[in-house]
C-alpha cells in the first residue's frame, strides 16, 4: 500500500512538472501527429471512394479494416 501511495504521488508530481508537459507535447506533436493525421487522410479516402447510397456500417467496416491492416 505504501509503494502505491509513493507512485501515485510521484506520477501527481510529474503531471504537474512544466517541463515534463512540454516535453510530452513535443513528443506528440513529432511522433503521434503525422500517425494520426496519415490514419484520418486514410479514412476520408475510404469515405471518398465509397458509392452514394452505401450503407454506413459498410463504410466504416472497410475504413476500419485500412486502419488495422496498414
Amino acid at each position: 500500500m505504501l509503494i502505491r501511495s509513493l507512485i501515485a504521488l510521484t506520477v501527481r508530481r510529474l503531471a504537474n512538472d512544466p517541463r515534463v508537459k512540454a516535453k510530452a507535447r513535443e513528443l506528440a506533436e513529432t511522433h503521434a501527429r503525422p500517425v494520426v493525421d496519415d490514419k484520418i487522410a486514410t479514412v476520408r479516402q475510404v469515405a471518398r471512394d465509397a458509392a452514394p447510397g452505401t450503407h454506413p456500417a459498410r463504410v466504416a467496416g472497410r475504413a476500419l479494416k485500412r486502419l488495422l491492416d496498414g
